[in-house]
C-alpha cells in the first residue's frame, strides 16, 4: 500500500523543485524607467524573463523554456556598473568677500585721473494706479473733513454758549424748505439767525415727491407756516431730467421721472418750470392749511450766473402761492402778503 502512494507523490515533488527554480531564474534585478545600458551602446538587449516567454510545445506551463536561464544571465552581466559621477571644478576662481560693511553705500567709482562719480541712485518706483486712486481719495476725505470741523470751529466762535443751547433745544422751526442736493442747492441759505429757523430737506431737484414724508412732517407736525421751494443755477438735476438719464440707475431714473420739464430745455428756464411745478403739486396737498390761511408755498432760485438779473448770488423769490409774475412778486414781497392767493380770488 505504501509503496503505490509513494510513486503517485514522486512527480509532484519533482514539478515543486522545477517551480523553485523557475522563481530564482525570474528573480532579476529590475530598473523602473530606464532601459538597460547595454542597449544605448548597440549591445544585444536582455532576454525577456521566463515567466513572459512562452512555453515550448510538448512541455507544461510553469517550467523555463530551454536557453532562458542561461540568456537571463548573459543580461546580467552585459549591464555595466555605474559610473561615479564627474567633479567639475569651477574654470574662474570666486574672489574673496569684500571686507567692508556692506550696510554702508557703495563707494564712489572713477576711472584713474578722472572726476568722482556719484555713486547710482535707483529712480523710486510709482505705486500702481489702484494706490494711487486710494491715496488720492483718502486725501480727499481728510481734506473735507477737516474743512467742515473747521468750519464748525468758526462758527462756535461766533456764538456765545447761550445762543448754541437755545439752539439745541429748539423744536419748532418756523419753515420747512426743500433744497436741491447738488453743493449750490443751499449755499448762503444757513448762517446768523436763520438757521434755528428752518427744517431743511435735499434731494434731487428739490422735489415734494421724492421726500414727501419729510416735508409732511415739517408743515403738518412741526407746524411750519412756510413751505418754500428752491433750486439753483447750473443744477444737475435739472441737466439730466431735460436729457436721456437712461444710462443712470433705476432708483435715479425714478426720481428724474418726476422732474416734469421739456427735453433740451436750458437749465435755467428748466429750474424755473421745475419750480413752479413743485409748488402747484404743494398746494393740492396742502390745500387744508393753504385755505384756512396757515401756510404759505414759495419758490426760490439762487442766481450765481445772475441771469434774470438781479445780482450774482441772490436768492430770488419766483413763485408766491402760484404767482409767478415778476412785476407781482416784486409788489407782494414789498408789503409782506406772502398769504396772498391769487388762484382764491385774495
Amino acid at each position: 500500500m505504501m509503496l503505490p502512494l509513494l510513486l503517485s507523490l514522486q512527480p509532484a515533488w519533482a514539478d515543486d523543485a522545477s517551480g523553485n527554480q523557475v522563481q530564482q531564474v525570474i528573480k532579476l534585478p529590475l530598473k523602473l524607467n530606464k532601459p538597460p545600458q547595454a542597449a544605448e551602446h548597440g549591445a544585444a538587449p536582455a532576454a525577456k524573463p521566463a515567466a513572459e516567454a512562452k512555453p515550448a510545445e510538448g512541455k507544461p506551463e510553469g517550467k523555463p523554456a530551454e536557453g532562458a536561464k542561461p540568456a537571463a544571465e548573459a543580461a546580467k552581466k552585459a549591464e555595466p556598473a555605474k559610473a561615479a559621477p564627474e567633479k567639475m571644478e569651477p574654470g574662474v576662481p570666486m574672489a574673496k568677500p569684500p571686507t567692508r560693511d556692506l550696510s554702508q553705500p557703495s563707494p564712489e567709482v572713477r576711472a584713474p585721473g578722472g572726476k568722482p562719480r556719484a555713486a547710482h541712485r535707483v529712480k523710486p518706483r510709482r505705486p500702481a494706479k489702484h494706490v494711487e486712486k486710494a491715496a488720492g481719495e483718502a486725501g480727499q476725505v481728510k481734506g473735507v473733513v477737516g474743512s467742515i470741523l473747521k468750519a464748525n470751529s468758526a462758527y462756535i466762535a461766533k456764538h456765545s454758549p447761550g445762543y448754541l443751547a437755545k439752539l439745541g433745544g429748539r423744536a419748532a422751526p418756523r419753515a420747512t424748505v426743500v433744497a436741491c442736493s447738488s453743493p449750490g442747492g443751499n449755499v448762503g441759505m444757513l448762517g446768523g439767525e436763520a438757521d434755528a429757523d428752518l427744517f431743511v430737506i435735499s434731494n434731487l431737484g428739490n422735489q415734494l415727491a421724492s421726500s414727501e414724508g419729510s416735508i409732511e412732517y415739517g408743515v403738518r407736525d412741526l407746524r411750519t407756516p412756510l413751505l418754500m421751494f428752491v433750486s439753483h443755477t447750473g443744477c444737475g438735476a435739472i441737466k439730466a431730467a431735460a436729457g436721456d438719464y437712461s444710462n443712470l440707475g433705476p432708483a435715479v431714473q425714478k426720481e428724474l421721472d418726476n422732474i416734469e420739464i421739456p427735453k433740451g430745455i436750458d437749465a435755467t428756464n428748466g429750474a424755473l418750470i421745475n419750480i413752479n411745478n413743485q409748488v402747484e403739486g404743494a398746494i393740492l396737498k396742502f390745500s387744508g392749511e393753504v385755505e384756512a390761511g396757515r401756510l404759505a408755498v414759495l419758490g426760490g432760485y439762487y442766481d450765481f450766473n445772475n441771469d434774470l438779473k438781479q445780482g450774482r448770488g441772490k436768492l430770488v423769490i419766483t413763485n408766491i402761492n402760484g404767482e409767478t409774475d415778476p412785476a407781482r412778486i416784486r409788489e407782494l414781497t414789498r408789503s409782506g402778503r406772502y398769504f396772498h392767493y391769487g388762484f382764491m380770488g385774495r
